[in-house]
């Protein structure tokens, strides 16, 4: 059962953006008040629940290093696939060290032409507006917790296609990453083996002795 956050009255004055992250897991606990936070119902007319939560989780306590989709509503994560992916956390998260070095990184995404169909092109905004309010909250929930928290710049079509096939038809509205705070809380230089990659590949390049992941040139 996902515990609810409850946020310091001072948190949304006082909340920041990590630049660094410690490699250090966070609990799961923490990561359930976090979701929590993040999946609380939103008062709108066009009714919510068009953003899902995606996950890669690089280092919680208890919980298998992978990716993972979060379901409202039956309240639980799903295991898409077991692994270590903090270098595709760093590419997908525009090849930022954030991205590799957080304990978890969470992706929101929402079936846009579900929401076209139903709300025309304001479904769009209703979206777009919906997964910034959820970021909202886990970022001010994270800094009650003690927790350093990002958003980042990203690969859109590059997350849709690392999360498929669950994730195919959704776009990615928005991103957190998430974890304890590191020192010096600077950003510090990163270039994950899929930028490199992607660089030699395209300066001519063999790559048939390197696998080359499917979801890699999405974008």
């Amino acid at each position: 059962m996902l515990k609810l956050a409850v946020v310091c009255p001072r948190s949304p004055l006082e909340r920041g953006s990590t630049r660094r992250f410690a490699r250090e897991p966070i609990s799961t606990d923490q990561l359930s008040a976090l979701l929590a936070a993040a999946t609380t119902t939103m008062p709108a007319d066009f009714g919510g629940g068009l953003t899902e939560p995606y996950l890669i989780v690089n280092a919680v306590d208890g919980l298998t290093p992978g990716a993972y989709h979060y379901s409202r509503k039956a309240n639980e994560l799903e295991l898409l696939q077991e692994g270590e992916f903090r270098a595709e956390a760093g590419h997908l998260c525009f090849e930022q060290a954030l991205g590799a070095d957080a304990s978890v990184v969470v992706f929101f995404l929402s079936d846009l032409e579900s929401a076209l169909g139903n709300f025309g092109n304001r479904g769009y905004r209703a979206a777009q507006l919906e997964a910034g309010v959820m970021g909202g909250n886990i970022y001010i929930a994270a800094h009650s917790l003690g927790l350093g928290a990002t958003g980042m710049t990203f690969f859109d079509d590059a997350v849709t296609a690392f999360f498929a096939p669950h994730a195919a038809g959704k776009s990615l509205m928005f991103l957190v990453g998430l974890g304890r705070t590191g020192t010096p809380n600077r950003v510090r230089p990163f270039r994950s083996k899929y930028g490199v990659l992607k660089d030699s590949l395209a300066r001519g390049a063999g790559g048939e002795r390197r696998p080359v992941p499917d979801w890699l040139y999405s974008n």
